[in-house]
């Protein structure tokens, strides 16, 4: 007899059915399709792995689209895919070791995860899982309701029961790029209309409504979806921890921080055997500038989800993100304001160790490193790293050292690279500059018929290459092959700058462009370039953001030099006054640190995480001043317990002091 029936329901699925199918085909006995009026080659496709190939009329009901390809399977068990999930190989023997010995009950269904890819690329490992009710026995009266999320049932039989196992689908249909060409949210919402029109709304129509919602980026409406899901939900439904998850998150985005906290300590606290807890616990101290307690929060997510990797048990409640990317990188982030590059690097040397494909984070650790310590020293780092890499690893290191121009680090990672690199124009634009070989550039630039890169970061290269050189040629070679207004003016300023036109007074520049043209001379070390563009500019913007940029590297002498200049001209910006006030508590000149932070506050006003420390900061006679500023600005959060249990004590503390 056979052993698994895979039923699927697909429609203009070409694109990702072949993977679908070849992935279960040596795992499956037989393959039923039951396809509902694909317009492309999805049957075609089908039907080399399957003679198991029906037609359904499509009537906006998934669950009766679901229970045709039930009918027809004759193993005994059936497994639910989607045409954009598999089964890893590997998992194979895993699934048939389960299949053969576990007993079939009729009134037993089985709940195994679905691991979501949802990053565009192989690195960005942004991954989620749900839990979903895919298995079950056949032949005994289990079937499919509800026209959309459709559920298991056994109807009049009884009760359905469920046992979560782990046996993985992996599924990648959320995509940033199968979002835009599915575009399933009009089909979706017209069932849910549909069935609010022929019945009441269970509690999971209302979660799964939600999350069309939310789907939708509609945050007030998937928040009163999530509500009336959670009226009269039992909390050992397998959704629940997902909706009150959603809720929180929305909560939280929507400002609404009284409520995510109250959600978080009066729901989520059941769930404290997990890191999600511990990470949203962090995550809410730290916006309200309670950073210790943020990052206790944050090192004891990471603490509980090690110790159950320990002991074998699922690492996370919702997603693996909370157990370590998350609260890892609201440490980094937390360290490097607090001035603390120690603990940020310790942990970013973490990070780039759990992934170290990511080039975002390669290039933040770069970057940091390069302002920091010598060229060999940055080598020996990484090739702990990379302890023996491959031909993909070091074309990473190649690319990440060419994007931040480091001379070096291009030359001794492209001996090690064998492979074609297939640079783009801008790289190659770059890689020219780098090697000071000006002819290079100017082939490059006649060869151009159309720019199919980014003209943004073309011009960027050929800007820094006219300036290195003084080949104002260069510049006007890309000009007659470029149409963009924006880059045009910019390079009216540019060229003014270093004296080659007039510039009228109403050419602007964007401040982003400058500052992207400031940085990479300051990074491949065009040092007198770059002293003449900051000073020829003369945009506080820009020097703002450049002594916040070398503030964040740990470039802090000459962030104070430029911090100096802009105070004495009374231009520091809100970040850069943030900067100062941490900088200055960091070395206790407590007055000094209270100036810059008021001042942080007075030009940013909703600079909330700065109450707490300044509360702190502040003389005892103006300590009530600051707190019933806070109030003012922000009077739901008053009613945060750990806000109130603050506020007490610091009022406590002017009182004993009276």
């Amino acid at each position: 007899m056979k052993l698994l029936s895979i039923c699927m329901i697909v429609k203009d699925e070409e694109r990702v059915l072949e993977r679908c199918l070849s992935s279960v085909q040596d795992l499956a006995d037989e393959i039923i399709i039951v396809d509902t009026g694909s317009t492309d080659k999805t049957k075609e496709i089908a039907k080399k792995y399957t003679d198991k190939v029906y037609d359904f009329k499509w009537c906006n009901d998934f669950s009766k689209a679901r229970n045709e390809s039930i009918i027809h399977a004759t193993g005994q068990w059936i497994l639910v895919l989607d045409a954009d999930e598999y089964i890893a190989a590997e998992d194979h023997q895993d699934w048939r070791d389960f299949l053969h010995k576990e007993e079939l009950l009729p009134h037993l269904a089985y709940t195994l995860p679905v691991i979501n890819f949802t990053g565009e690329k192989e690195y960005e490992d942004e991954i989620t899982t749900a839990p979903v009710t895919r298995l079950f026995p056949n032949n005994m009266g289990i079937m499919f309701e509800r026209p959309i999320h459709e559920q298991l049932t056994r109807g009049l039989q009884g009760d359905l029961y469920y046992k979560a196992i782990n046996l993985n689908i992996y599924h990648t249909g959320y995509q940033i790029s199968r979002i835009l060409e599915k575009n399933k949210h009009e089909r979706n919402m017209g069932i849910f209309e549909q069935m609010m029109a022929d019945q009441e709304l269970t509690s999971y129509d209302w979660y799964t409504l939600g999350n069309q919602y939310r789907y939708a980026k509609d945050a007030i409406k998937a928040i009163e979806c999530y509500e009336k899901a959670m009226r009269d939900v039992d909390r050992n439904e397998a959704w629940y921890p997902h909706c009150l998850m959603g809720l929180v998150s929305l909560y939280y985005s929507q400002d609404q921080l009284n409520r995510s906290w109250e959600l978080t300590e009066k729901r989520l606290i059941r769930y404290n055997q997990y890191p999600e807890y511990y990470t949203v616990k962090g995550i809410h101290y730290e916006t309200l500038g309670f950073f210790q307690d943020a990052e206790l929060q944050y090192l004891k997510a990471i603490d509980v989800a090690e110790k159950r990797a320990q002991k074998n048990q699922d690492i996370w409640l919702i997603d693996p993100m909370y157990s370590f990317d998350s609260p890892v990188q609201q440490l980094i982030g937390l360290y490097f304001r607090l001035n603390d590059n120690k603990n940020a690097i310790y942990w970013m040397s973490k990070q780039l160790n759990k992934n170290n494909k990511n080039p975002g984070h390669l290039v933040k650790m770069m970057e940091w490193l390069l302002q920091n310590e010598d060229e060999e020293s940055v080598i020996r780092f990484f090739e702990k790293i990379y302890v023996s890499p491959t031909e993909g690893e070091y074309l990473l290191l190649f690319k990440v050292s060419l994007v931040l121009g480091n001379k070096g680090l291009v030359s001794h990672y492209k001996k090690l690279v064998s492979i074609d690199v297939g640079l783009s124009l801008a790289d190659q634009l770059k890689l020219s500059v780098i090697n000071n070989d000006s002819a290079r550039m100017h082939a490059l630039l006649n060869d151009i018929t159309v720019i199919t890169d980014d003209e943004e970061l073309v011009w960027l290269q050929v800007i820094i290459g006219t300036l290195v050189w003084k080949d104002y040629s260069l510049l006007e070679k890309l000009s007659r092959k470029l149409d963009n207004n924006r880059l045009s003016s910019a390079s009216k300023v540019i060229l003014g700058v270093f004296g080659q036109n007039e510039v009228s007074n109403d050419t602007v520049i964007e401040t982003d462009i400058l500052f992207a043209i400031a940085r990479q001379l300051f990074l491949t070390q065009e040092f007198e370039i770059f002293d003449q563009l900051v000073n020829g500019v003369n945009n506080s913007d820009v020097i703002n953001r450049l002594a916040n940029y070398f503030y964040d590297v740990n470039r802090v002498e000459l962030a104070m030099n430029y911090y100096s200049a802009l105070l004495t001209r009374n231009e520091l910006n809100g970040m850069s006054l943030e900067n100062l006030g941490y900088y200055h508590a960091n070395q206790n000149y407590r007055d000094d640190a209270y100036e810059f932070f008021n001042a942080a506050l007075e030009d940013e006003s909703a600079k909330r995480h700065i109450y707490k420390t300044l509360i702190s900061l502040a003389p005892n006679e103006e300590k009530m001043k600051v707190v019933n500023d806070f109030n003012n600005r922000f009077p739901d959060f008053k009613e945060i317990s750990f806000v109130e249990e603050f506020f007490n004590n610091e009022i406590k503390l002017v009182n004993n002091t009276v």
